[in-house]
């Protein structure tokens, strides 16, 4: 069953449908092909491009006007006062609809700039999570998935666990042909070289049908690629999977990463092996200009994973805090209470000064730090990093943290086959941790505008 019919199967059940992909995947042309084939049908269809509205309250008096049996607007009739009341009144609508309504959601992670965010993700779900009792459903289009969405605005996901997921990849020799339907017909020899260019990325498939740059060499059409190749990059940045795929891709693969490594295949990143792979297969890996891009948007990225993330970031709140409380002479003063302390900023001294003579330029002093350094710091003065790292104590914290100072040398220094899969995976387990805490305090601070990090110090030491 190809994509759109399945898509339409499961909102006709009835059932929500996610559907996500990267710029030019084709979620347009799903969402076309779903209201194609479910037109003429029992479901009233709304449609709404969420490009166009500014809050979750537009969103919902939208859907109430496009699902009212009368959806002229009399002159001068006010808007609704809340984002609350905006939805009964979209809820009032479906009700009263009599049939079947279908919302066809676009461009969904526009909700990431609502202001209302948080209550429209809760009232949204509140609409669309029973489909028996309320007749209706939703086709969310987006290229973050909603987990990612939902839990930036409120923390937490729950709309995602009422949807069924699906991602726009490669396309195969098949969907060639339909894809373009402007295309009289299209020979396997040429639908074989168009994914060979493509990488099966929808948006150059049509862009080769159109233009057949096998028949008219151009610069342009190479770079036409280039550029949509450097979009699928900065996608994969945006939803926390480039230095996945730059693992996968360009190798070494040196972390533990099952659930992405699913989604790139899903996506058409990495080739989906499986018993009904066959030899026609295409993704992007495949292709050396995305290969080349990759490789040149990633070279910086510390290539030891997830470990090497979570000591950059531990390093940034560290700093953060410290010249908070402290200032930017920090470092002299905490020199003065530990000799641990002292002893890593000598030898980072003698570090800075081997990069300023050698490549006349040298980082901050904290680049030179490792995990057990960090630690040191932050023991000698938990009173200021207590509320960052609040889901336990400062035991449990030492163990986390030393266990990564284990763990560094031989990732850091391409060693990672003396580590055993259950050292991996608790490796793995302790850096998502470390960047959960600093996640959810950063997250915290900037929830509160008028207040700084001291503030939060002063009311956890309250609540204590």
């Amino acid at each position: 069953m190809e994509l759109p019919e399945r898509v339409r199967a499961l909102l006709s059940a009835p059932a929500n449908v996610a559907v996500h992909g990267s710029p030019g995947s084709g979620k347009s042309w799903i969402s076309d092909r779903v209201i194609a084939s479910l037109n003429g049908g029992r479901a009233h269809l709304v449609r709404v491009d969420l490009s166009t509205v500014r809050s979750g309250l537009e969103l919902f008096a939208e859907i109430a006007t496009l699902t009212s049996q009368n959806p002229r607007r009399e002159v001068g009739t006010s808007p609704p006062p809340h984002t609350r009341a905006a939805w009964k009144a979209a809820r009032l609508q479906i009700e009263q609809a009599g049939r079947h309504v279908i919302l066809i959601l676009d461009q969904f992670d526009r909700v990431l700039h609502f202001d209302d965010g948080q209550d429209f993700l809760l009232l949204f779900r509140e609409l669309v999570h029973r489909p028996e009792t309320l007749p209706c459903t939703a086709l969310i289009l987006s290229r973050r998935s909603l987990q990612s969405i939902e839990a930036k605005v409120t923390g937490i996901s729950t709309l995602a666990s009422v949807c069924y997921t699906e991602f726009l990849g490669s396309m195969s020799p098949d969907d060639v042909d339909s894809f373009a339907p402007s295309v009289d017909s299209v020979s396997a020899t040429d639908a074989y070289e168009c994914l060979k260019w493509s990488g099966g990325h929808p948006a150059l498939v049509k862009y080769w049908l159109t233009i057949r740059p096998d028949r008219n060499p151009a610069r342009a059409a190479d770079l036409e690629r280039s550029k949509l190749l450097l979009r699928v990059i900065d996608y994969l940045s945006e939803i926390d999977l480039v230095d996945a795929a730059a693992q996968f891709v360009l190798g070494p693969i040196i972390d533990d990463m099952l659930l992405e490594k699913q989604e790139l295949e899903l996506l058409g990143i990495l080739s989906l092996r499986n018993e009904e792979s066959t030899s026609d297969e295409v993704c992007l890996a495949d292709q050396e200009v995305f290969r080349d891009a990759l490789r040149s948007r990633t070279w910086s990225l510390d290539p030891w994973g997830i470990l090497g993330h979570a000591e950059v970031r531990l390093r940034a709140i560290v700093e953060a805090r410290m010249v908070e409380h402290y200032g930017g002479d920090w470092p002299a003063l905490l020199t003065k209470k530990s000799p641990a302390i002292m002893r890593a900023w000598n030898e980072a001294i003698v570090k800075m000064e081997r990069d300023q003579k050698m490549f006349a330029r040298q980082a901050p002093w904290l680049s030179y730090t490792y995990p057990g350094d960090l630690w040191t710091i932050i023991q000698v003065e938990w009173e200021h990093f207590q509320q960052v790292f609040e889901k336990n104590d400062k035991v449990y914290w030492r163990s986390v943290l030393t266990g990564l100072s284990q763990y560094r040398a031989p990732l850091a220094h391409g060693r990672p086959e003396v580590l055993g899969e259950a050292q991996r995976a608790q490796c793995r387990i302790f850096a998502n941790e470390v960047i959960q805490s600093v996640n959810r305090f950063e997250a915290s601070a900037r929830k509160l505008p008028h207040q700084d990090h001291r503030s939060l110090s002063l009311r956890a030491e309250v609540r204590d």
